[in-house]
């Protein structure tokens, strides 16, 4: 910070005064300057985006170029009395008020007086209202005005979300979008401001700043106050990653690395190496998302495909859906820690590469080594890897398989798992699944409905729809379950299902899964009817 200036928040210190010093929104400044040049001015403006996009600055530019006494081409010269009143909050007839605290029916009875009182020192009464969408019943009050306003008013409605306004309020205003701005638009402000303060900073600092912002200038304006005020000298990357709790790329990306390919062990290692050095772990996975999503978009064809991007967009696809699952500001039992650390115990590639994981080779084997002397197809995913003969009786030795080098005497080899394999196995599902606390009412609440492909839908009970809006949620987990029984990638789909009882279907294994599923749930052995 400038030390001839008093302390002051560089968002204020550095707001645009007119037109012309509005970063990012050039569509909308033309609009409105083309507007106040010809004369053709509305009586209601909405302005509609994310916050920290300038909508309430321009709203302030538009009062003043609304009662300018000296306008230069649609520009307020922000030099004459009324600018000048304007800019430093003394304009009586310049109203701002936010109406997530004023949205009353009585407080808009309370405004249609200042509204119908003549203008004391500017030509036009300017009523600013931020936060728009919080008014519900107080629109009753203002919308005759809105209808037919004074000649004398100008309302300016701020939100950044239009959806909860009414549409007989849209139709009486005119309305402008305001997008989110680039990392270069941001970034060429904060420079224009460190120049300004006579500051210097690495071009990577303020790349790092400008992506933090996610599009809002008020928020990079706001961190780069509160960076600079920690320390004189030239501003670093590394100093913004302190000061602002961030963690180095590097280990980011090693996090990544350990998510995609299954290393469990290093990931819990680096996550304690953060908790440690009190890196906030929030922070942490919106960087990993925003990093993982660069990669994925990487290995699509858009950049070069470097780092992670090799990986190939499956396994980075299902590694951001188990990131996507985690809602870090409602975690839940165990924290976000928790959270980040089951994503990387529910790795789709098998055993981890340093941790102990389901042993799918073992459940393979199992597989193979049952008799296949009913009429449902065999059940095995790959029968090339089953060497295990066969214990059938001499009589029935001539159906056997042939080895893997042979003709398969199967008309098409299988893509996906069938139902029949997913019932026969689903007792097994079922007791891996539930070892996660979490999860386990959710596999215990639904059944197989089918199987599509390489798609398994799972039903759950009508009268218990909320596991399925939680199985959603948690249908990373469900997948890698389903995926290390049946040997084989699976997608989860979540319905609501009618469920009938039904007898389990006669099998050699018949009586074991019998077993399984009545200690899993009781008496009660069920399938899925029609799905609802």
């Amino acid at each position: 910070m400038s030390s001839t200036a008093p302390h002051q928040a560089i968002y204020r210190r550095w707001r645009a005064q007119t037109f012309g010093q509005i970063v990012g929104q050039q569509a909308v400044v033309e609009t409105l300057r083309n507007g106040v040049r010809s004369g053709r001015t509305s009586h209601a403006y909405l302005f509609v985006g994310p916050r920290g996009t300038g909508k309430t600055s321009m709203a302030r530019i538009l009062a003043k170029a609304l009662n300018c006494s000296d306008l230069r081409d649609g520009e307020p010269c922000d030099n004459c009395p009324s600018c000048v009143a304007i800019r430093e909050g003394r304009a009586l007839d310049v109203d701002e008020f936010d109406a997530a605290s004023n949205n009353t029916v009585g407080d808009m009875r309370e405004l249609l007086p200042r509204v119908f009182t003549a203008p004391s020192d500017l030509r036009r009464k300017v009523f600013i209202v931020d936060e728009v969408q919080r008014i519900t019943q107080g629109w009753d009050v203002l919308l005759k005005t809105l209808e037919e306003p004074p000649d004398h008013v100008v309302f300016i409605f701020c939100t950044t979300d239009s959806s909860g306004i009414r549409p007989a309020v849209l139709s009486r205003v005119q309305r402008f979008d305001f997008r989110r701005m680039t990392v270069s638009e941001i970034s060429g402000k904060l420079r224009t401001i460190l120049e300004g303060d006579g500051r210097t900073a690495e071009p990577e600092a303020i790349e790092l700043i400008a992506r933090l912002a996610a599009g809002g200038m008020r928020d990079a304006e706001s961190m780069l106050d509160q960076l600079l005020s920690t320390d004189t000298g030239a501003l670093t990357a590394d100093r913004v990653r302190e000061v602002l709790g961030l963690v180095e790329e590097e280990t980011v990306e090693a996090f990544l690395d350990a998510l995609v390919h299954g290393d469990a062990v290093a990931g819990i290692e680096l996550l304690d190496g953060l908790e440690e050095r009190g890196r906030d772990l929030r922070a942490f996975a919106e960087q990993a998302i925003e990093r993982l999503r660069a990669a994925l978009v990487a290995s699509l064809g858009r950049g070069t495909p470097v780092g992670l991007a090799v990986a190939g967009p499956e396994a980075l696809g299902a590694a951001a859906r188990r990131l996507a699952s985690i809602d870090p500001t409602h975690p839940g039992p165990g924290g976000l820690r928790l959270k980040l650390e089951l994503a990387l115990l529910a790795s789709p590639e098998g055993p981890a590469r340093g941790s102990p994981a389901f042993p799918v080779a073992i459940e393979r084997t199992a597989t193979a080594s049952r008799p296949a002397a009913s009429a449902a197809p065999a059940p095995q995913p790959k029968p090339a890897s089953s060497p295990a003969p066969r214990p059938e009786p001499a009589a029935t030795a001539a159906p056997q398989p042939k080895p893997a080098s042979s003709p398969a005497p199967r008309p098409e080899p299988r893509t996906g798992p069938t139902l029949a394999l997913l019932l026969e196995r689903w007792a097994e599902v079922v007791e891996l699944i539930s070892k996660s606390p979490p999860t386990r009412p959710l596999i215990v609440a639904c059944r197989p409905v089918s199987v599509d492909g390489s798609v398994v839908t799972l039903g759950f009970p009508e009268t218990q729809s909320f596991f399925k809006d939680v199985a959603e949620r948690r249908r990373a987990v469900l997948e890698d379950g389903v995926s290390r029984v049946l040997g084989m990638p699976v997608t989860v789909r979540c319905v609501a299902a009618n469920v009938e009882v039904s007898p389990l279907p006669e099998d050699p294994d018949g009586s074991r899964l019998l077993t399984e599923f009545r200690r899993i749930y009781g008496d009660d052995v069920v399938d899925v009817g029609d799905v609802g």
